[in-house]
């Protein structure tokens, strides 16, 4: 009857602790919903006054007609339309961004549901097996409870190291593929300056595009593990200092590319981007793949020592 218990509280805590990550997930997901929801309303506002601009130059608006005079109205509205198309890339790139952060926060409230009773049920299981324990009246009694207690705490730290290590695995993996992707750019970007011609210039531009494209999935692989990071972080005490800076990749690896993708220099600067990025990812893999060890061994331990005092009771 014991150990019946014993295995449902072990079931139970790992709900309850479960809840306790969900609820602080969910915390932080609103905090930067509401950071990214802020930053789109700014991108938007930039983006309809970059509109103003070119509308008022192809119009016959006082601006329009003063740089026709003067003769350089076809620069100046060269110029307003690659602010216009860099404006209208970060507007979409943002909204982008708070729609999948809705997403994670309706996930998270839906998860979140489920767990309603957990520590009701909890509660219940303890003072059920303090209940059998006091009629047992046995000296190994509260011995084996701290133990159970003990298993439980580290079997949940267990899970969530694997959830953060899985989260991080993604994310590197995404972030190789950015360097893949802008690597091959700045080979065809090199072709390009020796005159490779049209369809150089046409290939440098693809791998420019689809590294944008795989950077946009690697900032929402980023955003989760750096969830998955702050709750590990919380319980286990992680020197987990780079962690803030990957919410920024995105930002400058962006800034980088919009307008001048042409210049090889900016290609070369997103890639160091991808690569200060990579290393973060890396070193933070490491420490928890670390505790991750220790953790399965404190496990082993553990049962190994109940296993002990059971046989000896």
């Amino acid at each position: 009857m014991l150990d019946d218990i014993h295995r449902q509280l072990l079931l139970v805590k790992e709900r309850l602790r479960e809840k306790e990550k969900l609820e602080s997930m969910l915390k932080e997901s609103r905090a930067m919903l509401a950071q990214e929801t802020q930053k789109c309303q700014r991108h938007e506002q930039i983006l309809n006054e970059e509109k103003v601009d070119v509308d008022h130059l192809e119009g016959l608006s006082l601006t329009g007609i003063f740089y026709s005079i003067i003769g350089t109205k076809s620069e100046k509205l060269e110029v307003e339309k690659q602010e216009f198309l860099a404006a209208k890339l970060k507007y979409e790139e943002s909204k982008e961004a708070v729609q999948d952060i809705q997403q994670d926060v309706q996930r998270l409230e839906s998860q979140l549901e489920n767990l309603d009773n957990v520590e009701d049920d909890y509660h219940n299981l303890v003072a059920r097996k303090e209940q059998l324990l006091s009629q047992a009246n046995h000296q190994v009694s509260p011995v084996l409870l701290n133990l159970s207690e003990k298993l439980g705490d580290l079997q949940a730290d267990q899970k969530e190291l694997q959830e953060a290590v899985e989260a991080g695995q993604i994310a590197l993996n995404s972030l190789e593929q950015v360097k893949s992707e802008l690597r091959s750019a700045e080979n065809w970007g090199t072709w390009d300056m020796l005159g490779g011609g049209t369809l150089t210039t046409l290939a440098k531009h693809s791998k420019i595009d689809a590294a944008k494209r795989q950077a946009r999935f690697a900032q929402h692989k980023l955003r989760k593990f750096r969830e998955e990071l702050a709750d590990a972080d919380k319980r286990l005490h992680l020197s987990l200092d780079d962690i803030g800076g990957f919410s920024t990749f995105a930002d400058y690896f962006f800034d980088g590319l919009i307008v001048d993708w042409m210049v090889q220099s900016k290609i070369q600067s997103a890639s160091a981007a991808c690569y200060q990025a990579i290393g973060k990812v890396e070193r933070a893999l490491s420490e928890c793949r670390e505790s991750l060890r220790r953790t399965i061994a404190n496990i082993q331990a553990t049962e190994s020592e109940r296993k002990r005092v059971v046989e000896e009771a």
